[in-house]
C-alpha cells in the first residue's frame, strides 16, 4: 500500500540516498535542503512527504499550497490560491510499478479535499526534453497552459494545470 509520510529521522537517510534520473528530477539532497529553507520561510504552505510502500520509503514528493511569487513567478491563477508540484520522484529501484501514480493520486485527492487549503487548480512544470512527465501528468488531466517557468539561462519548464 502506498502512503505519504512525513519526513522524520526514521526515513530521512533512505529519502536522502534515493536515486532517479538527474535529467528529470533534482537530487533528493538538494530537494531536502530546499524544503528546509522553504519551511523556515513559508511554513505550512510547503507540503513535503516521503512516499512509502508499506513500511519502506521509496520516493519523495514536494508541493506548495499558494506559493509565493518568488517560488513560481509565471503563474497567477487569477489571484486565487493554487497548488504547485515541485518534486515527484520514485527511487530507481522502485520505478515502473505504479507507485508514482498512486502517490500522485493521494496528493491530488488531498488537494481536492482542501487538506492544506482550498484551491481551484494544481500546477506543475515539465522539462520540454522529457518524454515521460508530460504523458504522466496528462494522464491525470493536467493540460499545458502555454506558460513557461524559467529556471536559469539553460533550463525552463512548461507549465501544466489540473482543474480541481
Amino acid at each position: 500500500m502506498i502512503t505519504l509520510q512525513p519526513i522524520t529521522t526514521k526515513n530521512l537517510d533512505a529519502v536522502w540516498l534515493m536515486k532517479a534520473d538527474p535529467d528529470l528530477v533534482a537530487p533528493n539532497s538538494w530537494s531536502l535542503a530546499e524544503a528546509f529553507a522553504y519551511r523556515e520561510e513559508y511554513g505550512d504552505k510547503l507540503i513535503v512527504y516521503a512516499i512509502h510502500h508499506d513500511d519502506t520509503p521509496i520516493g519523495f514528493i514536494m508541493a506548495f499550497y499558494d506559493p509565493p511569487k518568488e517560488v513560481v513567478e509565471s503563474i497567477d491563477n487569477d489571484g486565487k490560491p493554487f497548488y504547485f508540484l515541485m518534486r515527484n520522484m520514485i527511487d530507481e529501484k522502485h520505478q515502473n510499478k505504479g507507485y508514482g501514480r498512486a502517490a500522485m493520486e493521494l496528493l491530488i485527492a488531498g488537494a481536492k479535499a482542501g487538506k492544506h487549503g482550498v484551491a481551484n487548480a494544481f500546477y506543475t512544470g515539465t522539462d520540454p526534453k522529457s518524454k515521460v512527465t508530460p504523458k504522466f501528468y496528462g494522464s491525470f488531466g493536467f493540460e499545458y497552459t502555454g506558460e513557461i517557468e524559467v529556471e536559469d539561462e539553460e533550463s525552463y519548464e512548461e507549465i501544466m494545470r489540473l482543474a480541481l
